[in-house]
C-alpha cells in the first residue's frame, strides 16, 4: 500500500510538472534570482501569484485532455478548437512548444555542463551528451515509466532542497538580520511594479510546461486525480521556491547572490561540506533529466504520426527525441543567464495569448458545460 501510495496517478503526473520546473535553472538557484531575489522582500512571497496562474493552466488542460483523451497537443488543439481553429493553434501550440524545448531544454544542457564544468572539470559538451543520452533513455519508456521516475527523482529533489536550506541555515555564514536591514541597498530592483510583472511572468512562462503534464495525463482516473495533481504541484513549488528564495536572500548581505552564475553552488562552497556538494550535483542532475525527459515525451508524443513512415515506434520516439535535445544543445550556446532572461520571458509572452488565456476562458467554459 505505501509503494502504490508513493507512486499514486496524481503524484507522478504532479512530479512531472515539478520536474519540468525543478529544472536546472531552479537547482542552480538561477532562476530564483532572476525573477525573484533580485526584488528583495517582496521576492519571498510573489511565487504565490506565480504558481497560482500556472495551476490554473495545468488543472484545465490536464482535465480536458483526459476527459477528451487527447494526450498530445495537436489533438488537444483539434478538440478545443474544431477542425479549422485546430489548425492554427496547433501551429501555435507548436512554436510555443519548440520555443520551451530550446529556452527550457538549452537550461538543462546549459545549467549541468557548466556545473560538471566547475565542479569535475568536465569538458561543457561532454556534460551536454551525457545530458541527451540518459534523458533520451528515461522518456523512451512511455508515460507511466516517466511519471513513475519522475515521482522518484521528486521524493530525492525535495529532500536535498530541504537538507541544502536546513544546512546553510544551521552552518552557513548568513545575514539574515543585514539582510533585511539593508534589503533597500541590496536589492537590484526596487520597483514593486516591476517584481510584481514579473511573478505573473514567470506564471505565463511556467504555463508552457502544461504540454508535459497533458502528454502523460492518461494514467489519471478521474477528475478528483487531476485536481490532486494540481494540488500536490502548487503546494511542492510554493514550499521548495519560498525555501530557496529565502535562504539566498539571507546571503545578500554577505555575497552578490544575483550577480552570480550558480548561487546555490557558491553557497555550498561556503559551507565547506564536500559530501553535500556531492550530494547537490547528484540532485542538479536529477532536476535536469526530469526536465529534459518530460520535454522529450511530450515532443514524441506530439510528432510521432509525422514519422508514421517508419515502423517501429521507438526508433521513431528515439529519432523525435534526439532532434528535440539537439535543438536543446544548440540553445545552449547562448548561455544560462540569456536563457533565463530572455529566453523565458519570450516563452511567457507567448503563452499569454497561446495558453494562459485560453486555458482560463475557453478551455474552463467547456469543462463547466461538460
Amino acid at each position: 500500500m505505501k509503494k502504490k501510495s508513493l507512486t499514486a496517478s496524481f503524484i507522478g503526473v504532479s512530479a512531472v510538472w515539478i520536474g519540468g520546473h525543478f529544472g536546472p535553472g531552479f537547482a542552480t538557484g538561477t532562476s530564483m534570482t532572476t525573477w525573484f531575489v533580485r526584488y528583495g522582500i517582496a521576492g519571498i512571497f510573489l511565487p504565490l501569484i506565480s504558481m497560482a496562474i500556472t495551476a490554473g493552466v495545468m488543472y484545465f488542460m490536464m482535465e480536458f485532455a483526459r476527459r477528451k483523451q487527447t494526450y498530445n497537443y495537436r489533438d488537444l488543439a483539434y478538440s478545443i478548437y474544431g477542425e479549422k481553429g485546430g489548425k492554427v493553434m496547433t501551429l501555435m501550440y507548436d512554436i510555443v512548444f519548440l520555443v520551451t524545448v530550446m529556452c527550457a531544454g538549452g537550461l538543462c544542457v546549459s545549467g549541468l555542463a557548466s556545473l560538471l564544468e566547475a565542479h569535475l572539470g568536465l569538458p561543457y559538451w561532454g556534460g551536454a551528451a551525457i545530458t541527451i543520452v540518459l534523458a533520451a533513455l528515461l522518456c523512451l519508456y512511455g508515460s507511466k515509466v516517466l511519471s513513475n521516475a519522475s515521482a522518484y527523482m521528486m521524493y530525492f529533489i525535495i529532500g536535498v532542497v530541504v537538507l541544502i536550506v536546513a544546512m546553510s541555515f544551521i552552518f552557513g555564514d548568513y545575514d539574515l538580520a543585514g539582510s533585511f536591514a539593508n534589503a533597500s541597498t541590496n536589492t537590484k530592483d526596487p520597483s514593486f511594479l516591476s517584481a510584481l510583472w514579473h511573478a505573473v511572468l514567470y506564471g505565463f512562462f511556467q504555463s508552457g510546461l502544461c504540454f508535459n503534464v497533458v502528454s502523460v495525463s492518461d494514467v489519471l482516473e478521474d477528475n478528483s486525480a487531476s485536481q490532486k495533481a494540481t494540488g500536490c504541484g502548487f503546494l511542492i513549488n510554493i514550499v521548495l521556491m519560498v525555501a530557496v528564495i529565502f535562504m539566498m536572500f539571507s546571503y545578500t548581505n554577505v555575497f552578490d547572490v544575483s550577480g552570480d552564475t550558480l548561487p546555490i553552488y557558491s553557497i555550498l562552497g561556503r559551507l565547506g561540506f564536500g559530501w553535500l556538494t556531492w550530494v547537490y550535483v547528484i540532485l542538479m542532475a536529477l532536476a535536469v533529466l526530469t526536465s529534459a525527459a518530460g520535454l522529450a515525451y511530450a515532443g514524441t508524443v506530439r510528432f510521432d504520426s509525422v514519422l508514421k513512415g517508419i515502423q517501429n515506434k521507438k526508433a521513431r520516439s528515439a529519432i523525435i527525441t534526439i532532434v528535440l535535445l539537439g535543438l536543446a544543445t544548440a540553445a545552449a550556446s547562448f548561455g544560462l543567464k540569456s536563457l533565463m532572461s530572455t529566453g523565458n520571458s519570450i516563452i511567457g509572452y507567448l503563452c499569454i495569448v497561446v495558453i494562459v488565456i485560453p486555458a482560463f476562458t475557453i478551455v474552463r467554459a467547456k469543462l463547466k458545460k461538460d
